[in-house]
């Protein structure tokens, strides 16, 4: 596993559920204050390809991206930094209907938007199982979990795609 990921493996990351990508800039930031998932996907694109997302995008946008990000296609393998995306295995929308609402710049109706969390592929796997990287509601802090482990949680029961940062955003595969 590469080493950028296995840094954010350390205790000292405590989730915050608020502290997403326009709190969350740098490790220190995360380290001092918390960060959610998303903000943890930020910072790792960073890190792995020296590549800085937008912070406008969160978690809707982020699924949604098609200008950094593309489908990885069922049958390929997954690389580091890939983004898994996970939720509810029957929302109340799917999310190719779902219609946002905003105000301020928040997204108003984001329980009823059927992916609600994303984790980190780390390019490993243990006894057999992709290991994904996560900032985790669960265990309070950053987190690696088997890809089967999800499924253990009604939050996380689905697996709605992964996504890869499009071509020439990304460093070379080292």
């Amino acid at each position: 596993m590469d080493d950028e990921l296995l840094a954010y493996l350390d205790p000292a990351f405590r989730y915050a559920w608020s502290r997403g990508p326009t709190e969350v800039t740098s490790r220190a930031e995360a380290l001092r204050d918390g960060l959610n998932c998303v903000a943890l996907a930020h910072l790792v694109i960073a890190d792995l390809f020296g590549h800085r997302l937008p912070a406008s995008l969160r978690s809707l946008e982020m699924f949604r991206d098609r200008t950094h990000f593309e489908p990885v296609p069922g049958q390929a393998e997954p690389r580091a930094g890939d983004l898994v995306w996970f939720g509810a295995a029957d929302p109340p929308v799917p999310p190719d209907e779902f219609v946002p609402r905003f105000r301020d710049g928040e997204l108003l109706n984001f329980r009823d938007f059927a992916v609600n969390h994303v984790a980190i592929h780390t390019g490993s796997r243990a006894g057999g199982d992709h290991l994904l990287l996560h900032a985790s509601v669960t265990d309070g802090t950053n987190a690696l979990w088997p890809l089967r482990r999800f499924g253990d949680h009604p939050r996380y029961a689905r697996t709605y795609g992964v996504r890869r940062l499009r071509a020439p955003l990304r460093r070379p595969e080292r």
